[in-house]
C-alpha cells in the first residue's frame, strides 16, 4: 500500500511538477522526470503528445541514472522523435543503459553484436540480460 502511495506520489510530481526538465538532483527527481516524459510521449496522464518534451524529461532522468529512460532515450534520438536524429548520441545512451544492466538495452546490443559477426560477445549480453531480468524480479523499482 505505500508503495503505491509513493508511486502516486512521484507520478503526481512528474506531471504538476512544471514542464522544465533540469538535470534530477535525486532517483525520487529522476524517477518523475522519467514518469513525465512517458506521459509527454504518449500524450497521458492529461499532459499533451510532446516528442521534445518527452526528450528534455528523458534526458534529465537519463542524466539522473535511470537506465529505462537512458534505453527510450537512445530509440527516440536514433529515430529522430522529438529532437534532431543522432545516431552517435542514441549508441551511447543505449551504451549507458546496457552498462546499467537494462536487460533491453543487453539483449539490443547483443543483436548489433551478432549483425556485426561477434556471436561470442553476443552470447556473453544474452548472459547478461538473463542476469539482469532475474535481478529486475526482485528490484524494489520496476525500470
Amino acid at each position: 500500500m505505500r508503495r503505491r502511495q509513493a508511486t502516486a506520489l512521484l507520478l503526481a510530481a512528474a506531471l504538476f511538477g512544471g514542464a522544465a526538465a533540469a538535470p534530477a538532483p535525486n532517483a525520487a527527481a529522476a524517477h518523475a522526470d522519467y514518469l513525465r516524459g512517458l506521459a509527454y510521449r504518449n500524450g497521458s496522464h492529461g499532459l499533451p503528445l510532446d516528442p521534445a518534451r518527452a526528450v528534455l524529461a528523458l534526458t534529465a532522468a537519463a542524466e539522473g541514472g535511470v537506465p529505462a529512460a537512458m534505453f527510450i532515450l537512445s530509440h527516440m534520438l536514433a529515430e529522430g522523435e522529438g529532437a534532431a536524429r543522432d545516431p552517435a548520441a542514441a549508441r551511447r545512451w543505449l551504451e549507458a543503459a546496457a552498462q546499467a544492466e537494462y536487460p533491453e538495452a543487453l539483449q539490443e546490443m547483443a543483436m548489433r553484436a551478432m549483425s556485426e559477426h561477434d556471436p561470442a560477445r553476443a552470447a556473453e549480453l544474452l548472459r547478461e540480460a538473463a542476469h539482469a531480468m532475474q535481478h529486475r524480479a526482485h528490484a524494489p523499482h520496476p525500470y
